[in-house]
């Protein structure tokens, strides 16, 4: 999907910097302390505030190392403008976005008052995305569930993972995550939200980024409830595995004896570029959070099912064709056998092909085998393993396209910004099923932050119900998950 930033027509208001209480609206005179104050806009009846930094620019000798606090800024902030990306290639490959990226953004109710608080986290294999993505403005969603919406830039690729043994073991972007919800804590009471009713939900890098906030001490009671979406967080990397990709960055860019000199001395460019290109993002790889012992001290899936993980309602499911857009339009019977070996070696691959043989045609048999493998049936497991925290799994169904449901097809629903998707080079116009799921996904959502519940949506049991949305929408037992009990013991062996 191509995207484009919509303009916003504004007059200022006030939100307090430094934690001071206060609320949003014409009236609000919000102490706003040493920090001063942060001055937003409105569009209609939501004020946003847009490019807060909630943590210093992580240059020079921060490069590398965790978050540290922002500077005050005694005569207050205009927040009229989207923070820069952090580092990143573009689809071209080319280099955008800035190191100085530590920003948040702020949407809430003309008014609003102790209002539930959902903390959007981007997906983008952690190695690209962005807050600032129009996809994710949050003005829809606050104006029409009664929530107040914070969406978080957080360091990517190399310079928010690199593990080294002289720079440490990396998750630097988890930890600008932790930061940002701590500023959330500390601080949203003065733009009209309830520190104590926080929900974080994320996509894709953003779910696994959720359920690793999960399992991590640092992030304990900085949030109440957790969305994972289209995100398994099971196959974090060793520290072992992180360091040898650290070990090649190093090697890359010729460093010596002193790595941490070498690669804080490097330009972004060079760091960026150093990793081998077949794990780049580029050609379909990401970045992993570390299991390092201490940020994040196990599996988090594991910490799950042991009862360590944070003991927060839970919401957790994908889409009905994840993997249909990673597919070729047309696909014959030898280029798609070929791709499930390619994709699961050659022992496995021809189980998988047995398992699917029913499917048909091809591509439809790759997409359903593929979109169970990484998505669906992990989705399905996490709520299995969740189940006393209590857990509630959705499937996204609707199919607004040919490519039926794919992955991150629930995104501009939930945020209601379809003019922010490009179809047939000009923005998409919804039609009224389309609306009409955007406000049953915004409004299901909203529930659950408000309340950690939603009615007449079960929690995950034995019988695996789950909440379809669809053109119409319905409990049903166990959709999508016809071959999930092929995948279980494959999965529960990694």
């Amino acid at each position: 999907m191509r995207l484009r930033l919509a303009l916003i027509v504004a007059v200022s208001t006030t939100g307090a910097a430094c934690g001071d209480t206060g609320s949003t609206g014409d009236d609000a005179e919000p102490d706003a302390g040493t920090c001063g104050e942060v001055r937003g806009q409105r569009d209609g009846d939501v004020w946003s505030w847009l490019g807060i930094p909630y943590a210093a620019a992580p240059v020079g000798a921060l490069r590398f190392a965790p978050p540290a606090p922002a500077t005050c800024e005694p005569d207050g902030l205009d927040a009229d403008e989207l923070g820069p990306r952090c580092p990143q290639l573009d689809e071209d490959g080319a280099l955008v976005g800035d190191e100085d990226c530590l920003f948040l953004n702020v949407w809430a109710q003309d008014g609003a008052e102790d209002l539930p608080v959902m903390v959007w986290i981007h997906g983008g294999g952690n190695a690209v995305g962005s807050a600032s993505d129009p996809l994710y403005d949050g003005a829809a969603l606050a104006g029409a569930g009664d929530v107040v919406v914070v969406t978080i830039n957080y360091r990517l690729g190399q310079l928010g993972y690199l593990a080294h043994p002289d720079l440490g073991a990396g998750n630097y972007g988890l930890l600008d995550q932790v930061a940002a919800l701590t500023w959330v804590r500390d601080h949203i009471a003065g733009f009209g939200g309830d520190p104590d009713t926080v929900t974080i939900f994320g996509e894709s890098a953003g779910g696994r980024n959720v359920c690793t906030l999960l399992a991590m001490p640092s992030a304990e009671g900085l949030f109440d409830r957790a969305i994972i979406q289209s995100g398994a967080c099971k196959f974090l990397e060793t520290l072992a595995q992180a360091e040898d990709q650290g070990a090649a960055v190093a090697a890359e860019l010729g460093c010596g004896a002193d790595v941490a000199a070498c690669v804080r001395a490097a330009s972004v460019s060079e760091i960026i570029h150093a990793l081998p290109a077949e794990i780049s993002a580029l050609s379909g790889g990401n970045y992993n959070p570390v299991v390092d012992g201490e940020v994040v001290p196990e599996q988090p899936e594991d910490a799950i099912v042991a009862g360590r993980s944070a003991q927060v309602p839970l919401l957790v499911g994908a889409t009905a064709d994840e993997t249909s857009t990673a597919a070729p339009l047309t696909m014959s019977q030898a280029t798609y056998e070929g791709l499930i070996r390619a994709s699961f070696g050659t022992a496995l691959g021809d189980q998988v092909l047995a398992e699917y043989a029913a499917v048909s045609p091809p591509r439809a048999a790759y997409v359903r085998a593929t979109s169970d493998a990484r998505f669906i049936c992990p989705s399905r497991e996490i709520a299995r393993s969740a189940s006393a925290l209590p857990s509630r799994r959705y499937f996204f169904r609707y199919a607004p396209s040919a490519y039926g449901a794919p992955h991150g097809i629930e995104i501009p629903y939930l945020f209601a910004t379809f003019s922010a998707v490009i179809a047939n080079g000009q923005p998409y116009v919804p039609t009224a099923t389309d609306r009409s799921v955007s406000s049953t996904i915004q409004s299901a959502w909203a529930e659950f932050a408000r309340t950690g519940a939603v009615a007449s949506w079960p929690v995950w049991d034995a019988t695996d119900p789950a909440l379809v949305f669809d053109a119409t929408t319905a409990v049903e037992l166990a959709p999508g998950a016809s071959h999930c009990d092929f995948w279980r013991p494959l999965y529960e062996s990694l």
